[in-house]
């Protein structure tokens, strides 16, 4: 087995991964970016509609985006996490301006747009708009890193992560057939979050909870795993119709014309938040008042004149497909769209295991119960930055360790013509979809818990596969269900993305974070 090692390590070439990669690359020698596709073309961040908060008007300022950040999380985001978002978005998200992205501006001022969850305008998008248009963001910096002798690993799967005396000291690689083994100083990890582990998600098929199964596996704990938020306005399986055009006028009807969202959110209506919209679009679908599991959005409260300037890349898109929006009404859906959970971090990245950080949506603990629209690519330049620099601070000060990797090769499943890993893992995202979606109840959780258990019998039953990697997707895939499903048990309340229809109601004892440690033991932090 081919052997190689470096300094630092970043698992994840999506924006945080590359962000925390150019970061180290300033204080050690040999970064690599190891991602299962390609190096900034992969996760979500290369499908993101490039949206991105920060306190840059008048009427705006870090303490107000903090409190909104925690109202919206429900107060249960980490606040040492929170602030740090807050007070570093600014910054973040004008250095991007320095690899070459720009920012919809007027008269030299950035456009602010008015997001669901914040309280004041503070949402930037890039330039050009348009479906998708948030890609040219980690395609910069990839051109950077790439420019920069950061070295990227693509094709391959990071499958084992070693430890030694409480420190990760090396991982195994595959890429269906062939392993390989990486020593390193440290490690960061960035591989986004789980949204495939859904029947239904706005994800891009590589995004399967890598992370989380890694870090827990090697020694790190999970935070938050029953909070999973919803996109509730989703057209065409994965176009998301953002925030922005509910601002502006436009409005959710059901079957029967009826704006009803009153009746979920009677202050800020269509401007409410993800979770609420989603159970709104999911309640009304299900009480008989919806099309195809979805409702409506009418473009004809906004100004025709106004549709066609501000949204004219929606409107030929849309029309590519045979939809004109000054006339037709437009069918959304929700689906699963971000996992707020992740590994626990502090707050200079670290996880519990030395030489171990997370960043981006593999890290939880930033949004608690809620992430607010805009937040996500934000908080992957605001952490992996601060992931970048402490983790290369760490190889800077500690050599290279090493540990016999061979029984652990020897012990996977031999290769063979045939395996029933494909089957499995569409019988998780099923579950999932049923028992731990938008709504939850006990019954469904504990249906969805021996399910996995008989689902997990079959696995460690598998002597033989076909595909190495649908072996590792399944293992991942399974591991990650049963840590939500277990963390949504335990929480006997309603609270953001996580509703429980028999615990309606926010609890004030329970104003406190879920923590999984290794073995699935269960602690809780109080908020």
């Amino acid at each position: 087995m081919e052997k190689i090692n470096c300094d630092v390590l970043v698992v994840g070439g999506g924006l945080a991964g590359l962000r925390a990669a150019i970061e180290s690359k300033k204080y050690v020698k040999d970064v690599i970016i190891l991602t299962k596709g390609y190096v900034g073309k992969g996760g979500c961040s290369s499908i993101s509609e490039g949206i991105l908060n920060a306190p840059l008007s008048e009427n705006d300022s870090s303490d107000l985006y903090y409190e909104d950040i925690m109202k919206g999380s429900a107060n249960v985001s980490d606040p040492k996490l929170a602030k740090i978002l807050s007070q570093n978005t600014k910054s973040a998200i004008l250095s991007l301006e320095d690899y070459g992205i720009q920012y919809k501006k007027e008269n030299g001022n950035f456009v602010l747009n008015l997001s669901g969850g914040n309280s004041v305008a503070r949402t930037v998008r890039v330039e050009p708009p348009g479906p998708g248009c948030g890609r040219i963001i980690p395609l910069k910096l990839m051109e950077y890193a790439k420019n920069n002798d950061i070295k990227f690993l693509e094709g391959k799967h990071l499958i084992k992560l070693f430890e030694k005396k409480g420190r990760v000291v090396s991982g195994i690689v595959c890429d269906g057939k062939n392993f390989l083994e990486i020593s390193f100083k440290s490690i960061i990890i960035a591989t986004g979050g789980a949204g495939n582990i859904y029947r239904n998600s706005t994800n891009p098929s590589d995004v399967e909870g890598d992370g989380y199964y890694l870090g827990l596996d090697v020694g790190a704990s999970l935070i938050d795993m029953e909070y999973v938020q919803f996109f509730p306005t989703v057209a065409l399986k994965s176009y998301l119709v953002l925030p922005f055009i509910f601002t502006d006028g436009a409005v959710l009807l059901n079957s029967k014309g009826e704006r009803f969202i009153g009746k979920y959110d009677s202050n800020l209506l269509e401007k409410t938040t993800r979770d609420v919209m989603s159970r709104a679009i999911f309640t009304e679908a299900l009480e008989g008042r919806g099309t195809d599991g979805g409702v409506f959005i009418s473009y004809k409260e906004v100004p025709e004149d106004f549709l066609k300037t501000k949204y004219s890349k929606e409107l030929e898109f849309f029309l590519t497909k045979g939809i004109d929006l000054t006339k037709d009404n437009l069918l959304v859906k929700p689906s699963c769209h971000f996992f707020m959970g992740g590994l626990k971090i502090n707050d200079k990245c670290e996880t519990n295991v030395k030489g171990l950080y997370a960043c981006g949506e593999t890290a939880g603990g930033v949004h608690g119960a809620n992430r607010l629209a805009g937040n996500a690519l934000a908080e992957t330049l605001v952490f992996g930055e601060i992931a970048g620099r402490n983790a290369s601070e760490f190889a800077l000060i500690n050599d290279f360790d090493y540990i016999d990797t061979k029984n652990y090769i020897e012990s996977l499943p031999k290769h063979t013509e045939s395996s029933s890993e494909k089957e499995l893992i569409k019988e998780i995202k099923e579950i999932m979809w049923r028992y731990l979606g938008i709504i939850r109840n006990k019954e469904g959780i504990t249906t969805a818990i021996k399910e996995f258990s008989e689902i997990k019998n079959k696995f460690e039953k598998i002597n033989s596969t076909q595909n190495y990697l649908e072996y590792f997707k399944l293992r991942n895939i399974l591991f990650v269900a049963q840590a939500v499903a277990i963390s949504a048990l335990e929480r006997t309340e309603s609270r953001g993305a996580h509703y429980r229809s028999d615990y309606p109601n926010e609890d004030k004892n329970w104003k406190k974070a879920i923590i999984i440690k290794k073995g699935f033991d269960i602690e809780h932090e109080a908020r």
